[in-house]
C-alpha cells in the first residue's frame, strides 16, 4: 500500500513539473505580425547580406504568413510568399530564386522558449541545404532579430544576423 501511495505521489508531482515548467514557455509565444524594416546597420552576414528588406508577417495562432522583399546587389529585389505553422509539423512551399528557378522547401517550425526556431531545407540545382533561422522578439515589440545558419553537406555556408525594426 506504501509503495502504491509513494508512485501516486511521484507520478503526481512529475506530471505538476512538466505543467509547470511548460507555462512560461507556452506564455512567452510572441506574436510576430506586423511590417518589418531590415536595419543593415544592426545587421552582418558572412555572404549576400540584404542592402534592403521588408518582411510583412501575419500570425494567427500557430500559423504565420510572410511575404518578404529582399533587395541583394546584383540579383535585384526577390520577393517571396510562405506559409509556415509553429506546430512542430511539416509545411512546404515553394519559392523563385533568381538564376535558380523554383526550389520546393520543407519546413517545421517550432518553439523553444520564447525564440521561434524555423528549419528549412530543400534542393538548389542538386544539392541539398538545411537553413535554421531563430527569430526573437525585441521585450519591447519594436525589433525581430533573426539568427540564421545555413548549411550544405554538414558544413556552415552562411551565417548571418539581420535585426529588423517595426514598421508597422
Amino acid at each position: 500500500m506504501m509503495r502504491l501511495m509513494t508512485r501516486s505521489i511521484t507520478t503526481a508531482a512529475v506530471m505538476y513539473a512538466v505543467t509547470v515548467s511548460n507555462a512560461p514557455a507556452q506564455a512567452a509565444r510572441p506574436n510576430f505580425t506586423g511590417v518589418w524594416v531590415l536595419d543593415v546597420n544592426k545587421s552582418e552576414a558572412s555572404a549576400g547580406m540584404p542592402s534592403a528588406a521588408t518582411w510583412t508577417i501575419t500570425q494567427h495562432g500557430d500559423t504565420l504568413v510572410s511575404d518578404r522583399e529582399t533587395t541583394i546587389e546584383g540579383a535585384g529585389a526577390i520577393k517571396s510568399h510562405v506559409v509556415i505553422g509553429s506546430d512542430g509539423k511539416l509545411w512546404k512551399n515553394t519559392v523563385s530564386q533568381p538564376g535558380m528557378g523554383e526550389i520546393e522547401t520543407s519546413t517545421v517550425a517550432s518553439w523553444d522558449n520564447g525564440v521561434l526556431v524555423i528549419a528549412t531545407s530543400g534542393n538548389v540545382q542538386g544539392t541539398d541545404f538545411v537553413q535554421t533561422d531563430r527569430w526573437t522578439l525585441s521585450a519591447d515589440g519594436k525589433s525581430i532579430v533573426s539568427r540564421r545558419s545555413v548549411m550544405v553537406e554538414g558544413q556552415e555556408v552562411q551565417s548571418a544576423t539581420f535585426t529588423l525594426a517595426r514598421k508597422s
